[in-house]
């Protein structure tokens, strides 16, 4: 019985062998040897709906592998456009900073100090936050030829006095500060008062007479008087005109000639030693 099992199972895989054998040389002599057999469709068949969705998941891995290239590709030039556009904002703050600075400067050496003064341009260095609009510190200072009292200005205007001096450096008395007091003159009808600092941004006129025609807009300049002060140096504008019931003056709320709360550099008008 085993035996005779054992024969038939040789004698099928025998007849298996030659039907594929047969099957194979009819494919091979087919008169377009390019042409599928029935194997090969039979095979195809089987094999071709495993191998498409194979091959649309091929592409669909490449396409992800381009998109995920190319942004990181896009993510490097992203980084290298911003490091440009970064070191190109700083290079425009730079040239506006630097153009800003040759203004100031230009309208500083068109300032003409009378005789017999000379003028020393200065760098502002320190300010008290606390006192803005009292003292600042300049980068000159005896060495320099600056000295005691010496007048402070730029090309708008009166800044102060300097009121004291170190080999490098001088502290100058803003004209805001309450312990400034300067003689002036309204420059139209050339009534002559006295401007206080208030320790404000604004300036205070006082000891102008009653019957002086002064009136908002009006130009006042230093006087001259007392020998600190060469005669019509710009000092303010008058903003407001206070006349009280009574008093003999009239006084004036005056806005300094220069902007004192943006100072960088400023002249210093000193005088030749033989004229101190």
């Amino acid at each position: 019985m085993i035996l005779a099992g054992s024969r038939r199972r040789v004698s099928l895989f025998v007849a298996l062998v030659v039907l594929a054998g047969a099957l194979l040389t009819l494919q091979v002599r087919s008169p377009e040897r390019r042409a599928v057999g029935p194997v090969g469709q039979a095979v195809l068949s089987v094999l071709l709906p495993a191998q498409v969705s194979l091959g649309r998941a091929a592409d669909a891995v490449i396409r992800s592998w381009r998109a995920l290239n190319e942004i990181g590709q896009l993510r490097v030039e992203n980084a290298r456009l911003r490091a440009e556009v970064e070191a190109l904002r700083r290079e425009v703050a730079r040239l506006q900073e630097a153009s800003a600075e040759a203004e100031r400067l230009r309208r500083l050496v068109g300032f003409r100090a009378p005789d017999p003064y000379a003028t020393v341009a200065a760098r502002v260095v320190a300010r008290d936050p606390s006192r803005w609009y009292t003292t600042l510190i300049v980068d000159r200072g005896s060495r320099d030829g600056v000295s005691r009292n010496d007048p402070v200005v730029t090309a708008d205007g009166l800044v102060g006095r300097v009121f004291e001096v170190y080999p490098s450096a001088a502290r100058v008395l803003l004209v805001t500060d309450p312990r400034s007091a300067v003689g002036v003159l309204v420059q139209s009808s050339r009534d002559a008062g006295v401007v206080e600092g208030t320790a404000t941004e604004r300036l205070r006129l006082r000891y102008l007479s009653r019957s002086s025609p002064l009136r908002e807009g009006d130009v006042l300049v230093t006087s001259g008087l007392g020998g600190v002060f060469p005669r019509g140096i710009r000092v303010g504008v008058v903003r407001a005109v206070v006349r009280s019931v009574g008093a003999l003056f009239q006084e004036a709320e005056v806005e300094p000639a220069t902007d004192l709360s943006r100072l960088e550099e400023v002249l210093v008008m000193v005088r030749p030693t033989a004229a101190r």
